[in-house]
């Protein structure tokens, strides 16, 4: 990963400027992403930073998906080059010594460096430890990112029309701001003359940082309206909705004189699979696209849980279905960059099955971002898989810090091939597995509270050695966040909340 200088007026931290009347300021490295190689030792600085952000914020907007030249290893350099039983110590970016210096009249605050130079020279120090580790990380067998793969096929598209009466769009005025979603129509009682439409949390989401992992803020009691095909506006009451997996269920009632159908959900969707995405505008146009689910995995700012199709869409078309040939929905749509995200109907329909039988969702939480082995290549997945006899998994990118994978030894580019003894290829199948557990815990107790076991089978990457590990973790219905430095895991709070992390832009080990 190459250093990069950056121009008048950077900042170190982002969203804050340098002064450039120094002409010796100088920039020190400011995220994997974007840094200077060998940073001198020298003056202070100034930088500005939002005191409603999360930190050192990353921007992701930036980044090209894409694959760097690949390197294939020996068997002698698959592991990390060293034969000591030990594991290795976790890697945390070092924080910047800084301390504030003033509130700026826009609010943000501006810092300098502080005045210990026993503390900026550590500072460098460890700076220059952290990119001697990422560059022997690169050296992984698991290491590179996986490549778009952007193929279409034409389907027929004669029952589109039909299948665009159950998608609709739906309304909320957030803080003066109006937010808009699609929504899928999914049950239809003509009894009652109501429904139940599936759209995503975002339409009642009051701030949502870049990063997935980090806390969002809901309303629940915001009104949120469906906006008809004829015309007319009906409201809706919120049933379910998951911080998480960032889906909702509202329910509204209807006139006679509207006609309405649902989509069903089909649980099954492949990579490279030939898909429909349909959603509509802010004008209720219909937005609709023939795409193919990629094979790639999430960013490290992204959930686990996403898949992608190439899109796009635009933001209002946040919440619409992704059918296949046969109209089925397969997943549910998210705006996104660069790629048009979706959550599996798999993981729908088994929350919709704990909210209706339990009235709450229970997941265990990893604390682990991860990756798909099968993505890395050909040539890599036959190495594992001749000299390990490894063909499938899910590559460990990054650890939450202080939690129980890190204490018991997993580390970035490690592989998890099991997990309650079912294996896993895919995130999608483990996430299966977690709400699977989830579900017992809710058929035995309500408690959410305690803590559950979790048996994985996990092949350490730099030891070339396979262990059964089991872990002790939160069960939980809220958004599992990421705590990306020590500081950041000791000051979760006691009732649940978490502090802000920052988004990275890079996985760490």
């Amino acid at each position: 990963m190459e250093g990069e200088s950056r121009g008048p007026g950077s900042s170190p931290i982002r969203g804050g400027a340098v002064s450039e009347d120094d002409p010796k300021s100088t920039r020190p490295p400011s995220d994997p992403g974007k840094r200077l190689a060998s940073p001198p030792h020298q003056s202070k600085e100034e930088t500005s930073e939002s005191n409603s952000g999360s930190g050192l914020e990353r921007s992701a907007r930036g980044r090209k998906r894409g694959t760097e030249p690949m390197v294939l290893p020996t068997r002698d350099s698959a592991g990390s080059g060293s034969d000591s039983s030990a594991y290795s110590s976790p890697l945390r970016e070092p924080k910047a010594p800084v301390v504030p210096l003033c509130t700026n009249e826009d609010g943000t605050v501006s810092y300098v460096f502080t005045d210990d130079d026993a503390a900026v020279d550590k500072y460098y120090d460890d700076w220059e430890k952290y990119e001697a580790k990422m560059a022997r990380r690169k050296l992984l067998l698991t290491s590179g990112r996986s490549s778009v793969t952007e193929r279409y096929t034409p389907k027929a598209t004669e029952a589109v029309i039909t299948y665009a009466k159950s998608v609709l769009t739906l309304s909320s005025c957030l803080d003066g701001k109006v937010i808009r979603c699609t929504g899928i129509v999914v049950e239809v009682d003509a009894i009652k003359n109501s429904a139940v439409i599936l759209t995503s949390a975002w339409i009642i989401c009051t701030k949502k940082p870049l990063d997935d992992w980090t806390n969002k803020e809901y309303d629940p009691k915001a009104k949120v309206n469906v906006h008809m095909l004829n015309g007319s506006i009906l409201g809706c009451q919120l049933m379910h909705f998951s911080k998480h997996y960032e889906i909702a269920l509202f329910e509204f009632e209807f006139t006679g004189s509207i006609q309405l159908q649902t989509l069903p959900l089909e649980s099954n969707v492949e990579f490279d699979q030939d898909v429909f995405l349909l959603a509509r505008d802010k004008d209720l146009n219909l937005i609709y696209k023939r795409d193919k689910v990629q094979l790639v995995d999430p960013y490290e700012h992204q959930h686990n849980h996403y898949q992608f199709v190439n899109g796009p869409i635009p933001e209002c078309g946040t919440g619409g279905a992704l059918l296949d040939v046969t109209g089925k929905v397969t997943g549910m749509l998210f705006c996104t960059l660069p790629l048009v995200a979706f959550i599996p109907s798999s993981l729908i329909l088994k929350c919709s099955k704990m909210w209706k039988t339990f009235g709450q969702l229970a997941r265990p939480h990893l604390s682990l971002k991860l990756g798909t082995l099968g993505f890395l290549g050909i040539p890599r997945v036959e190495f594992m898989s001749r000299n390990f006899s490894i063909s499938s998994g899910l590559i460990v990118g990054e650890i939450s810090a202080k939690c129980n994978a890190e204490e018991l030894g997993i580390r970035a580019g490690d592989v998890i091939l099991s997990c309650q003894n079912e294996r896993v290829s895919s995130i999608i199948q483990l996430e299966d597995v977690l709400l699977s557990i989830g579900e017992k815990h809710l058929e035995k107790s309500n408690d959410l509270s305690s803590k559950v076991d979790v048996e994985i089978g996990v092949f350490h990457v730099r030891k070339r050695v396979e262990n059964v590990i089991n872990l002790r973790v939160d069960l939980s219905d809220r958004l599992e966040v990421f705590h990306s430095d020590d500081e950041d895991a000791k000051a979760e709070g006691s009732k649940g909340e978490q502090a802000p992390v920052t988004a990275p832009d890079e996985a760490k080990p």
